[in-house]
This record gives structure tokens, sequence and C-alpha cells, in this order.
């Protein structure tokens, strides 16, 4: 009998987990499917930048890995990224008595709007650098799929929900698609956010103007691949 491999999902928090926990664990019942929750966001946290976010994901996974298992045991690591306005010019970053960011489809409104540039200038070139990166721990696919511009936007078409909405809104959603996951291609594959376009076109479309902060997806790409289903 084939021993099921990992596949490795690294999302921010654990209302991402309960949004597709359930759900991936059905579509992809083929293999073992666990999450790696970082906390945060890898990809605009003080310290990470292009040169080392390559280590920093290693790390997310060695963490996982602990002493059971080994890089030959996963099949893939998937991470799944909010954009979070990171690719939008300057100027849209507006000043306003906002203490955390507040995201339209045009612009982040903030009363820290030089925070929020050198958030988007580090966060933006880790994602270029996170595009080309295609294995961790040496041996491991790796691939990265946006919600735009979170994954609130993208599954529930809000965009600036509190940590309580957080939760009442993962929970239904899981609900609603947990007993027919099928039902969630059809959703991720709506036309309306899933953007067209292969892998390194999808990214390319979401770095312009203020795509960033609209809602899109890639997510869909992933199963579009046969293996994956």
């Amino acid at each position: 009998m084939r021993t099921k491999k990992i596949i490795l999902f690294i999302v921010e928090g654990i209302t991402e987990q309960i949004c597709l926990g359930y759900i991936l664990d059905q579509l992809l019942s083929n293999q073992l499917i666990q999450f790696q929750l970082t906390n945060g966001d890898l990809t605009s946290k003080f310290g990470n930048n292009s040169s080392n976010i390559a280590a920093k994901i290693g790390e997310v996974v060695n963490q996982f890995r602990g002493r059971i298992f080994k890089p030959s045991d996963f099949l893939e690591v998937v991470h799944l990224i909010d954009t979070d306005g990171a690719f939008i010019p300057d100027d849209r970053i507006m000043q306003a008595e906002y203490e955390k960011s507040f995201y339209t489809d045009i612009n982040i409104l903030s009363n820290k709007t030089e925070d929020i540039q050198k958030r988007n200038r580090r966060k933006s070139q880790i994602l270029n650098r996170l595009i080309t990166l295609n294995k961790v721990c040496r041996i491991i696919p790796y691939s990265a799929y946006f919600l735009s511009c979170n994954m609130d936007h993208v599954l529930h078409d809000k965009a600036n929900l509190s940590r309580k909405e957080k939760t009442e809104y993962a929970t239904q959603f899981e609900n609603k698609y947990s007993t027919q996951p099928k039902k969630f291609i059809n959703f991720i594959n709506n036309a309306q956010y899933a953007v067209s376009g292969n892998y390194q076109e999808t990214w390319e479309f979401i770095k312009l103007d203020t795509h960033s902060l609209q809602r899109y997806s890639n997510f869909h790409l992933y199963f579009s691949n046969p293996k994956n289903l």
C-alpha cells in the first residue's frame, strides 16, 4: 500500500486553517494534508527580506518536521499569501486616522503611511523572490499562491474584518463547503476573481496598478493540475 506524502500548507493563522483545512483534506485525500501557522505574515515581518526569505520558509518547514519527518516525506509545500496591496504606488497609501490599515480597492488608509510604504517595498521584493522559488529544504517542491488583498477578501468579500469577525466568517465558510468540497472548486474558479493565465502570468497581473488591493486570486491554478485532484 502506497504511503501518503505530506502536502504542507503554510498560512498566517487559524482562521485560514478553519476555512480550508477540512475542504482540502477531502479534495486531496490521496495525500496527507497538514497546516503550519506562521502567526503573522512572513512576507512583511521585520527582519525578513528577499535574501533570507527562502531560509525563513525552510525554518517554518523544519519547525513542522521536528524530529519526525524527513524532506522525502513531503510531496510539496504550498504557501498561501495575502498581497496586502504590496505592489501599489506610494501615492495610493493615504493619510487617515486609522491605527490599523484600512483597505479599499484603490487605497490603503493609515496614520502610518511611511511605515506602510516601507513594508510594501520589503514585501514586494520578498514576493518577487518567492515567485522564482521552486524548492525549500533543498528537495521539497514549493509554490506560492496569492489571495488579494487578503484571504478574507477573496473567501468572504470582506477585506477589513475584526479578529472576532474572521472566526465567525471562517466557521460559516467551513460549514458551507466542508460537506460539498467540489463546490469550493467552483467557487475558487469564479471568473470574477480567478485570474486567468499561468502561474507566472497571474503573478505579473497582481503586480499591476492597484490589483494587489482588489479581489483576485490564483489559487484556482493549484487545482487545475490533475495530480492534485
